[in-house]
């Protein structure tokens, strides 16, 4: 009993010393294969004579790296022979011999390679083969002088240690290896012994099986039921195991059950594929029960977290459109009816809630105010801080915040280059009240929410809707353009102060204009000429210039134009930015 118990463990021991052997071989060896395949495909495209040498010395490299790691799966397999110490010193012996010659070959190819191809962007990865064949050549002629059956006491060098003793070491099991995963699985396969052993081996687990004996009857039970997990045969009739995953990959609704596929085939172009189409993994017939028993596990547990990443992002996407919804809210819900005006706008978050926004209201004095302004960043923080600067314009522009001689004010404040161009004192001082809100949102934002760096470029203009008289501050926000009815550019209303609430008591000059008979209004946020196709390429302000310059008779027909422009500009490409437009026009009374 006792010599039983000690070959078992003997046996025990040389196979944890084979798994480490070879790891210690396998591994120069994936470094010699790798760089020289890497290598031969860059010179793969060339015709010059001496780069076909290196393509030959490469080549060679490849073919005998292949025979190394062919003769180590076979003198190493542990399922071969017995795992005595005699035998396992036998193979190592023929490993030696056999192994040593191929590996000076390609050492001499590494050192024919340097000489040829000199100093060159090449030289590190020939360096890197021909470092891994020395050290693959010294463990080779060393392999005599392993000690198989020592287990050494300092376990804080993992290389030394048996593969059973790393495992242990690195990765000690926890209480949670042992909690239940249950499931609904379907197993399909064409062979009713497989279908059986698989549903009586999985049942036995505590998952419910069910069966599909090929593949049109899976994708007509995956149509009607939902499974946590497929268990796939490949090679069935009619329907086999690719046109079955490619199908249910395709499926919006069932592409996330993940499949493992089972197959005889071992093949690595059969496992590529299956994992390139989509399978969660590949395990060859017959398989090992323990190994399906551990990725059956892994995959469920993978696939309740993704459950559970999935029902998360619902609930935040069913905030986030609640967002939306308030955000639109802040928005007016139609187009201001004033007379003998016309107004038009447009407005498209990249995401569920924007930065951007837009706005247009009355003031008791029947002055109409306009404001299109950008929140710099984009999502959830610009858009709380749209609705912040949005109430605080709303609020502030409706307030008397200059106590004085009217007449003393409107000397002491005047619009930037024009002076003021009305003579209506009473329109002057309304309209410069309402542009204090500038400035008192401005103070507001900065005084306290400076620290978040938020900001927010920004238009505000006070239009008299009998005369036409606009007062206008742009704080750095995008050009706005006014046109005639041949498309004329009158007025390019550009920058005169920074963006809103970048810093307190910033100075926010102001202008004014005249909106004349038939003359548009046109201002933008950045998302316009912003907008990317497929292709990435900008839309760009010329292509906006270029619409600006044609007739037109209505301010929606203009803004819809450019919108039907950049949406179809930007076609299937995600939507890089909010985009918003504002239009008015003042129509021609006869």
């Amino acid at each position: 009993m006792n010599d039983i118990q000690s070959n078992k463990n003997d046996n025990q021991i040389n196979s944890c010393v084979i798994a480490n052997l070879r790891h210690d071989l396998r591994t120069p060896i994936n470094a010699i294969l790798g760089y020289s395949e890497m290598l031969l495909e860059d010179f793969s495209e060339i015709d010059n004579l001496q780069d076909k040498n290196v393509i030959k010395e490469l080549k060679s490299i490849q073919l005998r790296g292949k025979e190394i790691l062919s003769i180590i799966n076979q003198l190493l397999n542990q399922n071969n022979f017995h795992n005595s110490q005699e035998n396992l010193e036998k193979n190592l012996t023929i490993l030696k011999q056999v192994t040593s010659p191929l590996i000076t070959v390609i050492i001499d190819n590494c050192q024919i390679l340097k000489v040829n191809m000199g100093d060159n962007d090449f030289m590190e990865d020939i360096e890197r083969i021909y470092q891994s064949s020395i050290s693959l050549k010294s463990f080779v002629l060393n392999l005599e002088k392993l000690n198989f059956l020592t287990i050494p006491e300092n376990l804080d060098n993992y290389t030394d240690v048996p593969i059973d003793d790393f495992i242990k070491t690195r990765y000690p099991k926890s209480l949670d290896n042992n909690k239940e995963i249950t499931g609904h699985i379907l197993a399909v396969d064409d062979n009713e012994n497989n279908r059986d052993l698989l549903s009586s081996q999985l049942t036995k687990e505590g998952y419910t099986v069910s069966n599909a004996i090929n593949g049109r009857q899976a994708l007509e039970m995956i149509a009607q039921k939902d499974y946590d997990l497929i268990l796939l045969d490949l090679l069935m009739p009619e329907i086999d195991g690719y046109q079955v995953l490619e199908t249910l990959k395709k499926d919006e609704k069932k592409k996330h059950i993940p499949v493992i596929m089972i197959s005889a085939l071992d093949e690595m172009e059969n496992i590529i594929r299956c994992i390139e189409i989509g399978a969660e993994d590949y395990l060859p017939k017959p398989f090992n029960k323990t190994l399906l028993r551990a990725r059956i596990g892994a995959s469920l547990e993978k696939k309740i977290l993704r459950d559970r990443e999935v029902e998360y992002l619902k609930k935040l996407n069913l905030e986030l459109d609640k967002g939306r919804e308030m955000q639109l809210n802040f928005l007016p819900d139609k187009p201001l009816k004033i007379n003998n005006w016309e107004i038009a706008s447009f407005f498209k978050p990249a995401r569920q809630v924007a930065g951007d926004f837009y706005d247009t209201f009355t003031l008791p004095s029947h002055n109409l105010v306009l404001v299109l302004a950008d929140v710099c960043d984009k999502g959830v923080g610009a858009a709380l801080f749209m609705g912040l600067f949005r109430s605080l314009i709303r609020i502030f522009s409706q307030q008397q915040t200059l106590n004085g001689n009217n007449t003393e004010i409107l000397s002491t404040y005047k619009p930037l280059e024009t002076g003021w161009i009305s003579s209506d004192i009473d329109t002057n001082i309304i309209h410069f009240n309402a542009l204090q809100s500038v400035s008192l949102t401005n103070n507001y934002v900065a005084d306290n929410h400076g620290d978040l760096g938020m900001f927010a470029t920004m238009f505000v203009g006070i239009l008299n809707p009998e005369t036409g008289l606009l007062t206008y501050i742009n704080g750095g926000h995008e050009s706005l353009i006014v046109t005639d009815s041949q498309g004329n550019t009158k007025h390019k209303l550009n920058s005169t102060g920074p963006a809103v609430g970048m810093m307190p008591d910033i100075t926010f000059n102001f202008k004014q204009i005249f909106l004349e008979p038939e003359d548009i209004l046109f201002g933008n946020t950045d998302g316009v000429t912003d907008a990317r196709s497929i292709s990435r390429e900008f839309f760009h302000q010329k292509r906006l210039n270029a619409i600006l310059q044609q007739p037109f008779n209505s301010a929606q027909i203009l803004v819809n134009t450019i919108k039907d422009q950049v949406l179809e500009h930007i076609g299937t490409a995600d939507q890089f930015d909010d985009i918003t437009m504002l239009a008015i026009r003042r129509e021609k009374v006869d």
